[in-house]
């Protein structure tokens, strides 16, 4: 199968501690609290040119869900 890993949004906490304490004996699961507080990369700021070739982040979606949502979950193949 794969491992899966929930990503918690910082404000919700309760949440956070609810999913640690039911997945702790899962080695299967993951639970992390999103660290980040703001998008380090402001939009209207004169910058040089884009040194990165991709996008870094691999899962754009997981970031609609955690305004959404309060929560994402992702699942990692084993591939």
């Amino acid at each position: 199968m794969g491992r899966t890993v929930y990503i918690v949004a910082r404000d919700h906490p309760e949440l956070y501690a609810y999913l640690r304490e039911r997945f702790t004996r899962d080695g299967e699961v993951d639970v992390i609290l999103d660290r980040r507080l703001v998008q380090r990369r402001r939009v209207n700021m004169p910058r040089s040119p884009e040194r990165r070739r991709t996008e870094r982040r691999a899962r754009p979606e997981a970031d609609t869900e955690l305004q959404i949502r309060s929560h994402a979950i992702i699942t990692l193949s084993d591939a």
